[in-house]
This record gives C-alpha cells, structure tokens and sequence, in this order.
C-alpha cells in the first residue's frame, strides 16, 4: 500500500476511533441516567431534582443563575425545581449576603441524606474492576480533555476541572503540578471538579465572550 494510502487509512481509523469513544461514553451516560431516574423515583424526586441534590453535595452554596447554568437549564427551570425542592425540606434558601436580591441555596440534612443514598446507589455501578489505578488514570485525562474540547465550542458552561486551571502546570518533560498546592500531579490525581479552580485567561475569556 502506498504511504498516501496508509495516511488516509489512519485518519479513516483516528475518525473511528473517535465514534467508537464517542459511543461508549453515551452509553454510559444512558446507564447512569437510567440508574438515576430510578433513584428519583424512589425518593419521590424529579430527575432534575435529583441533580440538583448531587450537584449542592459539594457543601458548596449556589445561586440560581449558577445552578442553571452548571446543569444546562433555563433559569426558571431551575427555579421551579429549587421551589419544589424547598417545598420537599431537602434545600434551604437563603439571602446572600453580599448581595440582598439574591438566594444562596444550600442541602438541608434530608436533602444531605438523599444526596449521600444516590452517590451510595451509584457507586457499584462505577466500580471498574480489576484495571489498576493506573491504568484508569489516562482515562480520566483523555476524558477531561474532551470536556475541555466541548467547553472551548461552547458545549459546556462549567468545566471545574484541573485542565483549565491557573494553578495547573502541564508536564513538558517532568510530571504535571498544581501550583497551589504545590504538589506533582499524576494522571489519578486530576480533579473533576475542584473547588480551589480559578479557570485560565483563555478559559475566561470564552466564558465572558457574547
């Protein structure tokens, strides 16, 4: 075969590749979205409802405005479900301090205790077997990196992760550091979500771009 044969052969292979990750990543989401419908039901929820629960676990107090837009949803829908919600006694809603007009919601202890039923159901599901640490760890890179690809074309609002962090410092030829907290970081030690993340000009710029 000739060596133009062989590079459209790859590219062929690279796009196929792609749909095949594609693939097994949605399939997976469908599992747990399925696994997660059954949780709300069980405790009385809607689906959305159940999100938001899990979403306000961190201990992490949000503003409406945040809600709808970590979990893609119009603002009043996320205040409909956060009436509802309130209304069940799982969140509490409170004025921000810093701003009168405003709500900050937090988990009531029902609503903790909800929270903590659905990460507790969830976690057989997620069990990954015998593969080591290791192993999984270039997983969890490769996945973040496509979160990071969706957040660039504007797929994503929210993308808390350590790849689009002002304190992560890529590794060029020695290990990744997060500069913060001053300690090398491993493919196993990324966070998904961090609550120390200050997102990088770039990151920035796309947030605040009309």
């Amino acid at each position: 075969m000739s060596s133009s044969g062989s590079v459209v052969q790859s590219e062929a292979g690279d796009g196929d590749l792609d749909r095949r990750l594609f693939s097994a990543v949605e399939r997976l989401g469908r599992a747990l979205r399925a696994a997660r419908q059954s949780l709300a039901t069980r405790h009385h929820l809607s689906t959305l409802g159940a999100s938001i629960l899990e979403t306000l676990a961190d201990r992490r107090q949000r503003r409406v405005g945040d809600l709808a837009v970590e979990l893609h949803i119009s603002q009043p829908t996320a205040s409909d479900a956060l009436a509802t919600l309130e209304r069940q006694g799982h969140v509490v809603r409170r004025r921000d301090p810093a701003d009168r007009r405003r709500t900050l919601t937090s988990l009531s202890p029902t609503g903790a205790d909800i929270a903590a039923d659905i990460s507790a159901a969830f976690s057989p599901l997620l069990t990954t077997g015998a593969d080591s640490a290791e192993a999984r760890g270039p997983a969890l890179r490769l996945l973040l990196t496509g979160i990071t690809r969706l957040q660039a074309a504007g797929a994503i609002s929210i993308n808390r992760c350590c790849l689009t962090c002002h304190h992560y410092q890529p590794h060029n030829g020695s290990p990744a550091r997060c500069l913060l907290l001053e300690t090398t970081l491993h493919d196993t030690d990324l966070r998904v979500d961090c609550g120390e993340h200050q997102p990088t000009a770039t990151v920035h710029d796309q947030r605040h771009t009309p």
